[in-house]
């Protein structure tokens, strides 16, 4: 019986690590709190709210820790998500989640299996090369200088964060279904920039939300050094 207790305390433990599980309960804490102070919105946006939030968290703590699991949470979160990002009127947040990070979900998913270490159950990272990233960087650039032209004309909110932060996440996004560890570099500005926005638009849930992306993603950058500089040395 005792060993049986083992195994099994040993299977949930390694789903995620304590300080995972440390940043899910932080954001599920911060979710019920805001949720029970908000009395202007409706029960229905923040029940989708606070189901974004959770499985987002979820989404990011597993994708930290190269968990293939991960993609299932973000399917619900991105769905969530759309509804909010369209409720405040982030016109790049909404077509950055409907257009581009609800198919990629399962592009993701099938690169990931393709190049899992399957010995540690977690995906196999690389790092990219300096003239990658003055390439990435350029071109990320101008993306924002454009985007943020065509959000002005639709009449969007705070158009320089939201083109930032639409730009530099396509790329981050593209960096993780390659398996890029840069990825997290560009997280950290997006959680960033993302957490400033929805402080000015006085959602307390998103940023809640954003902030433990943006505690996340510095782990992230650590445990994907790591699991990068592991497979060259296995190679």
């Amino acid at each position: 019986m005792e060993e049986k207790n083992t195994k099994l305390m040993t299977k949930i433990t390694g789903f995620m690590t304590p300080f995972q599980y440390f940043e899910v309960l932080l954001l599920i804490s911060f979710t019920a709190y805001f949720v029970m102070i908000d009395k202007e919105s409706t029960t229905l946006y923040l029940a989708i709210n606070a189901l974004s939030a959770i499985c987002g968290v979820f989404c990011v703590v597993l994708c930290a820790g190269g968990k293939k699991s991960q993609y299932y949470f973000g399917f619900v979160n991105i769905a969530a998500y759309i509804i909010i990002a369209a409720t405040g009127k982030y016109y790049g947040q909404v077509a950055l989640n409907l257009l581009y990070y609800l198919p990629t979900q399962f592009i993701g998913m099938y690169m990931w299996k393709k190049h899992m270490n399957i010995e540690k159950d977690v995906v196999k990272s690389k790092k990219m090369g300096i003239n990658q990233i003055g390439l990435y960087l350029l071109g990320m650039t101008v993306g924002v200088i454009i985007c943020r032209y065509i959000l002005e004309m639709l009449g969007g909110n705070q158009t320089w964060l939201d083109s930032t932060t639409l730009v530099i996440s396509l790329v981050a996004n593209a960096l993780m279904v390659l398996r890029y560890k840069e990825q997290w570099a560009l997280w950290i500005v997006v959680d960033i920039i993302t957490v400033t926005m929805w402080v000015l638009a006085g959602d307390w849930i998103q940023v809640s939300m954003w902030s433990v992306y943006l505690l996340n993603a510095f782990y992230g950058f650590y445990q994907w050094s790591l699991m990068s500089r592991n497979n060259y040395a296995n190679e």
